[in-house]
């Protein structure tokens, strides 16, 4: 149970969350950059206010489990998995035959997460293992996020370049190198 006064406020931001991740399809990358700080502005406001580790749990509980949703998370995770088969074909002789390996198994944990949100939507524990799992074989190919993302910056390990976000002008920092209290 939420303690202190952050009890009105957390499904208050947890709607929010939603609206906005909804309001991102179609969006341009000057868009969904504004979305985004409108989002971790009211994330931080929601986070000052938590009263105990608890209240802090229940909050990162349920944005995880907004942002894993099948309405946010489905539609890019099925167009990845439409274009990888071509992208490995037309690639297969340029890449090594370790990366060629990696990517098709990355590609197999795509079409586990697509196969789980279209017969269990709501296993958003299972998303998560996945996608976890899935970490092991890195990011996806830079050009196929390119391809349906044209937007979207990458840094050259293939991670999205997120300005502004946080004050941050470049890819999003390494947890560890975050304070922690």
């Amino acid at each position: 149970m939420l303690g202190g006064g952050a009890d009105g406020n957390v499904p208050e931001t947890l709607m929010a969350l939603a609206q906005a991740a909804n309001g991102l399809e179609g969006a341009d990358a000057g868009q969904a950059e504004q979305m985004g700080e409108e989002i971790m502005q009211q994330m931080m406001k929601q986070f000052e206010q938590m009263g105990n580790k608890e209240d802090f749990q229940q909050v990162i509980d349920g944005m995880m489990n907004q942002m894993l949703s099948k309405e946010v998370m489905y539609t890019p995770f099925k167009q990845v998995c439409e274009k990888y088969p071509a992208w490995l074909a037309d690639n297969e002789s340029s890449l090594s035959k370790g990366d060629y390996e990696r990517y098709g198994k990355q590609y197999q944990y795509y079409q586990r997460i697509v196969a789980l949100y279209e017969t269990e939507p709501d296993n958003v524990a299972r998303v998560s293992e996945l996608l976890q799992d899935m970490q092991e074989f890195g990011q996806p190919p830079a050009e196929l996020i390119k391809e349906l993302a044209p937007g979207l910056e990458m840094s050259p390990d293939g991670v999205p370049i997120m300005p502004g976000l946080m004050g941050n002008n470049g890819p999003l920092p390494d947890p560890s190198q975050c304070a922690q209290q």
